[in-house]
């Protein structure tokens, strides 16, 4: 399992300087599905896929599938859950984390909330 934490960990900790180089862009990224949504509750309160949206967000969780897939495929690990499932779940954790960092700062608690998602999503696997 080392071999699997080691491997997520060091996805982790190259995803989160790109954060920091360029917060402006990801508050631009928020910005944008934030309007989307918006417009579409405007016009009618039915609970529905937005496309564009739900396709930005079907994306990451395909990025993440491949990255979990690859660290798996690389440790001798199997994930117990479903990986797109766990996916959606990264991807939801990160999006929150790093909302929470634009707006606080706290590098701190960021890399605990993130060394916490390693060690979650490494539960959530096995060695084969």
């Amino acid at each position: 399992m080392r071999a699997l934490r080691v491997l997520l960990h060091a996805g982790v900790s190259a995803y989160w300087p790109q954060i920091k180089q360029a917060p402006y862009q990801q508050i631009r990224a928020y910005e944008s599905t934030v309007k989307t949504i918006r417009e579409r509750w405007e016009v009618s309160s039915e609970c529905v896929p937005d496309p564009v949206a739900a396709t930005t967000f079907h994306r990451m969780d395909a990025e993440i599938v491949t990255f979990l897939e690859l660290c798996a495929d690389l440790s001798g690990t199997q994930w117990l859950e479903p990986v797109d499932a766990i996916a959606a779940y990264c991807v939801s954790m990160l999006q929150g984390t790093m909302l929470r960092w634009l707006a606080c700062c706290d590098d701190e608690t960021t890399l605990v909330v993130l060394d916490d998602l390693v060690s979650g999503l490494t539960s959530r696997a096995v060695e084969i």
